[in-house]
């Protein structure tokens, strides 16, 4: 759909997109014996849906003052619908067969009915603080240690009663997407007295989440390496968030740290004069303009390891000058 009113001072356009890909290129996963890890081969569906916006409005115009803006919004939701057509029964809690369902992709975390991106994961519920000594015990842990959730209907049962702690696949979770679902951008721009020119933009990317390794503090040497500030769990910085330098994971399971990576850039500031014609005629320069933009002006966002756009790495700022001249 294209629109555009009050003599397309105000127009844009909505597309919907519902777009099944099929016969996919796919490293599909082999059982060990074979020998291989897995063989190349075309299969699987998922399905893509969305929405697409974009929107242009010029606010302002007169002989003084011009202002146009920008606006662009996108929504996508990726969802696995087949892999690779192989079922499997499915079981009530007495073993007994209720139906089927094809099989996921463990290996590879493809997961029937969720995105491509789906993070499956042992979930970290909080860190083991000083007054829960015999509790983390239980776990082969001491306070400062992650707490990551354990469904009890797995832990084993002994022959003299105790129980075994297992941590396997059926404790994992899903918890979020690797991918945004949503992008949006905005970009203004000024016209002062047809000389003057100002603009900035700004985008978002939203509903994501990342880990990083040393969220978990596995390296003991965190702190004295020029890095990033961290946090971590000590007895007298008694946080729920991070765990204690080199700290231990119950079962020596590996496990990760995930956090919202949603962010604001204000992504550039310009600002350009163009001189009149009549002050450069004398000096036989047909056109001539400069400009000043500052790229990567900030960032508002949850993440607390550098750039969420960009892994741990601080995307730099930097300012550039400009000169277009017409002889």
């Amino acid at each position: 759909l294209d629109f555009g009113f009050l003599n397309n001072r105000i127009s844009g356009s909505v597309e919907y997109y519902h777009m099944p890909t099929t016969q996919m290129i796919m490293n599909q996963s082999l059982p060990g014996f074979s020998g291989f890890g897995s063989v190349t081969t075309n299969l699987g569906e998922v399905q893509n849906r969305g929405v697409e916006i974009s929107l242009s409005t010029t606010n302002i115009k007169n002989d003084v003052l011009e202002w146009n803006t920008t606006i662009g919004f996108s929504f996508n939701k990726n969802e696995i619908k087949h892999l690779y057509y192989e079922y499997e029964n499915v079981l009530n809690a007495q073993g007994e067969v209720i139906g089927t369902k094809e099989r996921d992709d463990i290996s590879n975390k493809w997961f029937i009915g969720q995105p491509i991106g789906a993070i499956w994961d042992y979930k970290v519920t909080g860190i083991w603080q000083k007054d829960e000594v015999e509790e983390a015990a239980k776990y082969g842990q001491r306070p400062g240690d992650p707490k990551v959730w354990n469904n009890p209907d797995n832990d084993k049962v002994n022959a003299d009663g105790s129980v075994t702690i297992v941590y396997d696949n059926d404790d994992k979770q899903f918890l979020g997407q690797s991918s945004p679902k949503v992008n949006w951008s905005m970009r203004n721009e000024f016209t002062l007295f047809k000389n003057w020119n100002v603009s900035f933009s700004m985008y978002s990317y939203l509903g994501h989440k990342k880990t990083m390794s040393r969220f978990t503090n596995s390296n003991a040497l965190l702190n004295i390496t020029n890095s990033i500030v961290r946090e971590y769990w000590t007895p007298d910085n008694p946080i729920n968030d991070y765990p204690r330098l080199k700290a231990t994971s119950p079962g020596g399971v590996s496990y990760n740290i995930y956090q919202n990576a949603s962010f604001l850039r204000f992504d550039n500031i310009s600002v350009g004069y163009t001189f009149p014609k009549t002050m450069i005629q004398p000096l036989k320069i047909q056109a001539l303009s400069v400009n000043l933009t500052l790229k990567n002006v900030g960032v508002i966002s949850g993440w607390s390891a550098g750039d969420p756009e960009n892994s741990d790495a601080n995307t730099p700022r930097t300012l550039l000058f400009g000169l277009n001249m017409t002889l």
